[in-house]
């Protein structure tokens, strides 16, 4: 018996399809950027990002504003401070150096000039030491670039003999005004005093006011009043 063996038919032949112009291109383009995409995203990042900084860099800066103004508030109330602790030990010596005078130096800046004798400055020779030092605080010129004046404290023993100088020291810096009153025994506030006047040696109480410069127009004003427990009319 005859067996047919069927050949197989023969496969279609593949075709491809003509290359259209530009398909290249496109798939280089959609497998990454252009330049012009990239220094576009680049010029956006970078706007954010100094948005973001902007802020960042106002609370740096209002930080450290806030840290200077603790700073200079600070140095005022400890100026005044110790000026109180001097004022507290003034005591009469007799003789024309050790008398309590306050001159009012106003010129260009409210300044006033003091001058007492303590028992509770702060010694600054070495060697034997004078229960009493004469202390005067004076107010001067600063830098030409400086913002304010300078409080200068000058001390020498009471014992000193004639013609030795007084020993000064910068007590700070930014002064815009350096004002003292005093209240010799009752009725008004004198910017200008001396021993002596109405029979008092040494005043009731004393008024001090300092105003350091910040760059603004309405600085902060210290004020601290003192009672002298030597102060007012000698007692009958």
């Amino acid at each position: 018996m005859a067996v047919s063996i069927a050949e197989p038919a023969p496969r279609p032949s593949a075709t491809r399809a003509p290359a259209t112009p530009g398909t290249g291109r496109r798939a280089s383009r959609e497998a990454g950027f252009t330049l012009l995409e990239l220094l576009v995203s680049l010029t956006i990042v970078a706007i954010l990002a100094l948005a973001q900084a902007a802020p960042f860099q106002r609370t740096l800066s209002s930080r450290e504003h806030a840290e200077q103004a603790m700073e200079r508030s600070n140095a005022a109330r400890l100026t005044l401070q110790r000026l109180a602790e001097e004022l507290s030990g003034a005591v009469p010596l007799p003789g024309e150096r050790g008398r309590f005078v306050l001159i009012d130096r106003t010129f260009d800046r409210p300044a006033s000039e003091l001058s007492f004798t303590t028992t509770t400055a702060r010694k600054v020779r070495a060697g034997p030491q004078d229960p009493f030092e004469i202390v005067r605080y004076r107010v001067e010129a600063g830098e030409p670039d400086a913002r304010g004046a300078l409080l200068v404290k000058e001390q020498l023993p009471s014992v000193a003999t004639e013609g030795t100088p007084f020993t000064a020291n910068v007590v700070l810096e930014d002064v815009a005004a350096f004002t003292v009153r005093v209240l010799p025994d009752r009725g008004e506030w004198l910017a200008t005093w001396q021993s002596g006047e109405g029979g008092v040696r040494i005043p009731r109480a004393v008024e001090l006011q300092l105003t350091l410069a910040d760059g603004s127009a309405d600085p902060p004003v210290y004020r601290l009043l003192v009672d002298l427990p030597m102060g007012g009319s000698p007692k009958s």
